[in-house]
């Protein structure tokens, strides 16, 4: 994460998600497992800051749509082996602010 006063924004990058909510933090995932490596992702605040927090955990499986429907299992399945794939296991979205907050702090754990 950048500091407002000792580091800027790269010049260039492959890809430049806007929104650090759940839609572009998903993207900025799906592009790393593709290969993508110059990926960046821009937020105003804070991850997950916005309107995310509302729906965190929440992944109703029956949908309108059989494609919706797939998509809600998929992140079920997603969300199942997220914590074997990056040692991070399920969070609240306070939990990711206060994680992020210590990211920014330049601290780990």
């Amino acid at each position: 994460m950048l500091s407002n006063s000792t580091q800027k924004l790269p010049t260039h990058a492959q890809v430049v998600i806007i929104g650090g909510g759940i839609i572009g933090c998903s993207v900025a995932y799906h592009l790393t497992k593709r290969g993508f490596c110059d990926v960046i992702l821009l937020e105003r605040k804070q991850l997950t800051c916005g309107t995310t927090w509302h729906a965190a955990g929440l992944v109703a499986q029956l949908r309108a749509t059989q494609n919706l429907t797939r998509l809600a299992q998929y992140t079920t399945g997603l969300y199942e082996n997220l914590e074997k794939e990056t040692g991070q296991g399920p969070a609240t979205s306070s939990e990711v602010r206060s994680a992020s907050q210590r990211i920014k702090n330049g601290l780990r754990s």
